[in-house]
């Protein structure tokens, strides 16, 4: 198994303005090297003011990008390797475009999911608190009140037993989905391979938008290959590291195996399944024509399209999803406060 990847330093907003900035350098003609210390000074006042400076002494004395970030802590893998690719085949510059809108497509991805998460979270919270009052300081009273009474029915104090047990069970409840949770969350980060099986067992739509994002990365990436005249099979085995995706990891080697005994590229395609089996045949009509590279790139865009709409779809079902848990939350906390007094109302009738 590989050795787990750190995280970035950079956000996905920090990382696609860098790339920005990058590309405008690019296509304005300056030598990175010469067009560096300006970005880095840029970074100044920022914690990443050192990582930055030597980023530029690196690729001043290396005039290659890869060189400066491959070994830096302020950005991810995926980024990383799309420079060494691009590099490679003479597209750095579409690289960096392509990278800036990959990245900003990140941020606003995880910005939504955050603004649909935040809001219910928080009622929960606050519902949790206020269960946890009631269990511990406003069902006692009313318990203190029945003995008062000194007319305790069985009925009243049932009622008052079911009050109280409701509030518990739904307390525990919410606590054992928050520790499930913050479970999956630390699992993840230092087994990540494991830790997605079980995600996409417990939640197919995961492996459809994981399966989509590799089939889009794969496209885009052979577009840029075929389109810069790059070799095939060294093509293919430039691939390893751009993948963390296990079974698109398999696909590709399958590619590159077939690729590497004769049998035609388009047909190895079709055998690993990394597309859907229109696309398939797509990219073999593309190599029959000629036109390999625009198929490649055709394809890119229209997963890229179709992760996007489920992703849109996936975070406008937290919100409701956690409002829905909310109402259930809310209509125990009823329960724990109205059968108490319907049980003190029974003890005075």
């Amino acid at each position: 198994m590989k050795a787990r990847e750190k995280k970035a330093l950079l956000s996905a907003a920090e990382v696609s303005l860098f790339c920005q900035q990058v590309e405008l350098l690019l296509s304005s003609g300056l030598p990175l090297h010469e067009g560096m210390p300006t970005l880095a000074a840029n970074y100044a006042s920022t914690p990443y003011a050192a990582e930055m400076t030597k980023l530029g002494e690196e690729i001043n004395m290396t005039g290659s990008l890869y060189s400066g970030v491959k070994d830096s802590p302020l950005f991810p893998k995926y980024m990383k390797e799309m420079v060494r690719i691009g590099e490679t085949t003479g597209q750095l510059e579409n690289v960096m475009h392509g990278l800036d809108l990959y990245y900003n497509r990140e941020d606003g991805i995880r910005k939504a999911i955050r603004s649909a998460v935040t809001y219910p979270m928080v009622l929960i919270a606050m519902m949790a608190c206020v269960i946890v009052l009631l269990v511990s300081r406003v069902l006692p009273i009313f318990r203190n009140i029945l003995g008062g009474l000194g007319n305790t029915s069985a009925e009243s104090n049932s009622l008052l037993n079911i009050g109280t047990n409701i509030g518990r069970w739904v307390l525990i409840l919410v606590g054992v989905v928050l520790l499930a949770v913050i479970a999956m969350l630390v699992w993840r980060h230092f087994d990540p391979e494991h830790a997605d099986k079980l995600i996409i067992k417990l939640f197919p739509p995961y492996a459809q938008v994981r399966r989509k994002l590799s089939a889009s990365r794969f496209a885009g990436v052979m577009q840029m290959m075929l389109s810069s005249g790059f070799p095939l099979s060294e093509s293919l085995a430039l691939l390893d590291d751009l993948f963390t995706d296990a079974d698109a990891l398999k696909k590709i080697h399958f590619v590159r195996d077939q690729v590497e005994q004769g049998v035609p590229f388009a047909d190895a395609i079709e055998q690993s399944q990394i597309f859907d089996p229109l696309y398939g045949r797509m990219v073999r009509l593309g190599f029959d024509a000629g036109r390999a590279d625009q198929v490649m790139g055709r394809l890119n865009e229209v997963y890229e399209m179709d992760m996007d709409e489920q992703l849109s779809n996936l975070v406008s079902m937290i919100e409701p999803t956690l409002v829905a848990v909310l109402a259930v939350i809310i209509g125990a906390i009823l329960l724990a406060v109205m059968l108490p007094m319907a049980s003190i109302l029974t003890s005075i009738a």
